[in-house]
């Protein structure tokens, strides 16, 4: 979101504003010696401008930002009362580590890093592969892996499948190799350089050469080939997977083109698009190339373009080139890589870069406090590039813990980092804290859609140490055990679909339609016969139900002891509604990105088509949204966590308080409450729907303080 149109015009209009109090308090000295350095940094800066830094945020205002910014979402009522109320001078720090190990930590930056790798679970060749990579993803920001680390295993993706390495859907991606090295430099380098793919750069120095140059390092990588399981490691495996498949039947002696036909028409779907390989191919310039220092269709080496590149091991295969691209991309000794790590987390933190854009960097950049980019470029490093360490450091500022600068910041003017910039939620954030209101935290629940999707990955890992363990001879003997008890259920299956057709003919058209369905079930049950054979009963099953599976669209059941627990009429309506309550699930566990018309679409995530795409600026059909949607009734649906803790309560002016507390982390103040005591007064009952149909959609829930 553009910092200078926080509080535009149109954003007043499409939210009812609440008025923002915040309780004073005194500045909380910084815990850590780096983060007394940051402050140190910006204090320098603010002496010569000068200007003052913004007063200390509130522990009301630190709980729900530290939520949001770390956990992706807003505390519950207990989470939020027990911050409150604890007088542990630490307690900050401690609520900063502990949700930095909380698995809202991996769901909040998964959504960042898929907007900015643009993960998306609709890749054309695989929706396994694309699954898998953003599965990877999940477990890597988890496991805290360095990000210099990270960075090469995507890059390095080993040959082979996702299967053995989600991490292969970083290539998978995009199918033009030239597009995808584009991508990778300007979100690791923060360097756009795409205009160079079809002629010199006319803002830059990067030529078209440089730009071939660089992209014959990661130009082997073939999404082809590699498909076949009869073929993988075989002696002609390079020249396809007919020719190698034939070689392998020579090897076997008897085996003929018919038995390895039937094994791969089982097989190979199950496989497809889900694997790459490396290969020695490198780029050739285009026909109409038009500059002297090159010839058209010339075959360009890899040539890095600043610095110098690794020497390369193993000689000039594709996995050494890569290793060389990787090791140069991610070395000491280049500092944009650091430094634009290092700058990306300080925008996310504070909501601007200190170089901005934060991947438009050019020899001439220069940010807008050079001292302190310099010092947090060095912080990284020496932190190892754990995120989490390097997060840690910043949320333990002074700086980060005043409150936010809601003045606008005009373009081209330099913000000085007085305090946070106010922020509107992402479209994740906002959408986790309705599940959060409505659901509790969810953060440790997995989706019934990725427990299987884990279970499909290894379900095809099973398949392929059978195919690897047995070969092409034993899996054609698995397939022919059993010949004749096909050629009955061929035979069988012909019969029926003729007394289908003669049914038809006699417009007995339910029986026609029983017919071919037990021949459909025939037939799939003589494929199954041979997976079940190669990989166990249940796992052909699952093999068979493929990925996405068939109903996962289905309507999330109903918890029989919820349902227990309620009175009859809320029995009856939670039974009939049952499906239109699905603030259950958070966003990263959700289909990415959403299809068009979700809420979280509507609401500014990316379509992940292009780099950090998403979109947090209020339209009308957001506000629409929330105005006239379904949510305040998910909010009050008996299934509800918020329905059921209100629900406990018999006093009015006692669940306006509790609201207020889901929402916002605190209390009303007393402007508000007599304002709020008028409300109770009118509408009775009535008010606490009211009020939170008024918070839904104010000011001070949509936006981080």
């Amino acid at each position: 979101m553009n910092p200078s149109r926080i509080h535009a015009p149109a954003t007043r209009a499409l939210f009812h504003v609440l008025l923002i109090l915040t309780a004073s308090s005194v500045v909380q000295g910084a815990n850590l010696p780096e983060s007394r350095k940051i402050d140190a940094l910006l204090a320098s800066e603010w002496e010569k401008v000068p200007c003052k830094p913004n007063p200390p945020a509130s522990d009301e205002v630190m709980v729900r930002r530290l939520y949001l910014d770390i956990a992706g979402r807003v505390p519950t009522m207990e989470e939020a009362r027990e911050f409150l109320q604890s007088d542990d001078a630490q307690k900050r720090m401690k609520l900063i580590d502990k949700l930095l190990a909380s698995d809202g930590y991996t769901s909040q930056m998964f959504n960042y890093w898929a907007d900015i790798l643009r993960i998306e679970d609709d890749a054309k060749r695989s929706k396994v592969a694309a699954a898998a990579y953003g599965e990877d993803v999940k477990r890597c920001l988890k496991e805290n892996k360095p990000f210099d680390e990270f960075v090469r295993t995507l890059i390095t993706a080993d040959d082979g499948g996702v299967w053995d390495n989600g991490s292969i859907g970083f290539y998978l991606r995009d199918e033009n190799r030239l597009d995808h090295l584009a991508y990778a430099v300007q979100v690791f380098l923060g360097t756009q350089i795409i205009c160079a793919q079809c002629h010199d750069h006319p803002f830059d120095k990067w030529t078209q050469l440089d730009y071939y140059g660089l992209a014959a390092f990661t130009y082997g990588v073939s999404l082809k080939g590699y498909d076949d399981p009869l073929m993988a490691g075989g002696p002609n495996a390079a020249k396809g997977p007919k020719k190698s498949a034939k070689a392998a039947a020579s090897a076997q002696g008897n085996l003929d083109n018919g038995d390895l036909t039937q094994v791969r028409q089982i097989i190979i779907p199950m496989l497809k698009g889900s694997s790459v390989r490396s290969t020695e191919k490198l780029p050739q310039l285009p026909d109409d190339y038009k500059y002297e220092d090159a010839k058209p269709g010339q075959v360009i080496q890899p040539k890095v373009i600043f610095g110098q590149a690794p020497v390369a091991e193993g000689g000039r295969s594709g996995r050494a080139l890569r290793e060389q691209f990787a090791r140069w991309m991610t070395s000491p000794d280049n500092p944009r890589f650091a430094t634009v790590i290092a700058n990306r987390l300080w925008k996310k933190t504070f909501g601007a870069g200190l170089i901005e854009p934060v991947d438009e960097m050019t020899d001439a950049t220069v940010a807008s406090n050079p001292a302190l980019m310099e010092y947090l470029a060095r912080l990284i490093v020496e932190q190892k590039y754990s995120l989490k360490a390097f997060l840690r450091v910043l949320y333990d500022t002074e700086t980060y813990q005043r409150t936010a600068s809601s003045h606008e910041v005009a373009p081209g003017e330099t913000y000085h980092f007085t305090g946070p910039l106010l922020r509107r939620m992402s479209a994740e954030q906002i959408w986790d804290s309705l599940v959060t209101l409505a659901s509790g935290n969810v953060d440790s629940v997995t989706s019934e859609q990725n427990q299987y999707l884990h279970q499909h990955i290894g379900d095809l890992k099973s398949l392929m140490d059978a195919v690897r363990e047995k070969g092409v001879g034993g899996l054609v003997e698995i397939a022919n055990r059993g010949s004749g008890q096909r050629e009955t259920t061929k035979a069988k299956v012909a019969q029926l679909r003729l007394e289908a057709e003669a049914l038809k003919k006699d417009n007995r058209d339910e029986e026609s339609r029983s017919r071919l369905e037990e021949a459909s079930r025939l037939r799939k049950g003589s494929k199954n016969d041979f997976l079940a054979a190669v990989v166990g009963e249940e796992r052909a099953r699952s093999l068979r139900k493929g990925y996405p599976p068939k109903n996962d669209d289905a309507p999330p059941p109903i918890d029989p002891a919820a349902l227990a627990a309620m009175s009859k009429p809320d029995r009856k309506e939670a039974i009939n509604q049952a499906a239109l309550f699905t603030l259950t699930t958070r966003a990263s566990e959700l289909h990415s990105p959403e299809r068009p018309g979700h809420l979280l679409r509507i609401l500014g995530q990316s379509d992940r088509e292009q780099i950090q795409n998403a979109s947090a600026e209020a339209t009308v059909p957001q506000a629409l949204a929330l105005l006239n949607g379904p949510v305040a009734g998910e909010l009050d649906h008996p299934l509800s966590k918020l329905h059921e803790q209100l629900a406990q309560v018999n006093n009015v002016r006692e669940r306006v308080d509790m609201i207020y507390l889901a929402f916002l982390s605190r209390r009303p103040t007393d402007r508000e409450r007599t304002i709020l005591d008028q409300m109770i007064r009118e509408r009775g009952d009535k008010a606490p729907a009211d009020l939170i149909h008024a918070l839904l959609t104010g000011t001070e829930f949509i936006f981080i303080q």
